[in-house]
């Protein structure tokens, strides 16, 4: 979890949320409406808190951008967008050993992902992710500390979008299993996550924060 001071913004999500995540996606974003319900609904399943002013900015920036991406493919998030995204995250968190991504490691993370779940993340027939996607990228390859080894064995298996299914827990229709052994790399993000959010002042925050929705949701489009 992503815990600001005096729980005005957290952020936690699990296989449950990254499940009812996907079917949310798979609905149409024709209006500013659409987009603000899907951010909304999208923000309550990843526990966001809203008492903050600084979220108010974030929401409307990300309605701004689904729509956008909603109608036009060439405003989706690029790939080296989240790349350098996570490097800044990177920096900020003063990860002892940061992995160092670039866009072709952002097309492996969410080519995987969008094989279990094909309307949150995009395959890698489509160029970019859309701005509630990227925000749980973002989230996941903090907490695994980038692409795990695991994430880049499956991705050679270059796996249609939609072509494995959780159930039970657990993924089928394939043979892809996360590895057993404890990632320290992952553990020294979250370590240094939760170091930095309890350690800095809510405009040290309210700054890191701008500074990544910044970097993916670029101020007057993209």
């Amino acid at each position: 979890m992503w815990a600001l001071p005096e729980g005005k913004l957290h952020l936690s999500i699990n296989l449950q949320s990254l499940q009812q995540l996907d079917v949310l996606a798979s609905g149409k974003i024709e209006n500013p409406q659409d987009a603000t319900a899907y951010v909304r609904k999208s923000a309550a399943l990843c526990v966001f808190g809203d008492s903050d002013p600084m979220t108010e900015e974030i929401e409307s920036r990300l309605v701004a951008a689904e729509l956008d991406a909603a109608k036009d493919p060439n405003k989706l998030v690029s790939d080296d967008q989240v790349a350098e995204a996570f490097n800044f995250i990177s920096d900020e968190f003063q990860v002892p050993h940061p992995a160092r991504l670039i866009a072709s490691d952002i097309l492996q993370y969410r080519s995987v992902m969008a094989s279990i779940y094909p309307h949150l993340f995009n395959g890698k027939d489509v160029r970019g992710s859309r701005p509630v996607g990227t925000v749980v990228i973002l989230y996941q390859l903090w907490y695994n500390g980038g692409v795990t080894e695991g994430v880049r064995k499956a991705a050679q298996l270059d796996r249609a979008p939609g072509s494995l299914r959780v159930t039970g827990g657990r993924i089928g229709g394939g043979t892809w299993t996360a590895a057993k052994d404890p990632n320290l790399i992952g553990r020294e993000y979250q370590v240094a996550g939760y170091a930095y959010f309890a350690q800095r002042s809510p405009q040290d925050i309210r700054s890191f924060v701008d500074g990544v929705t910044t970097i993916v949701v670029k101020p007057g489009g993209r």
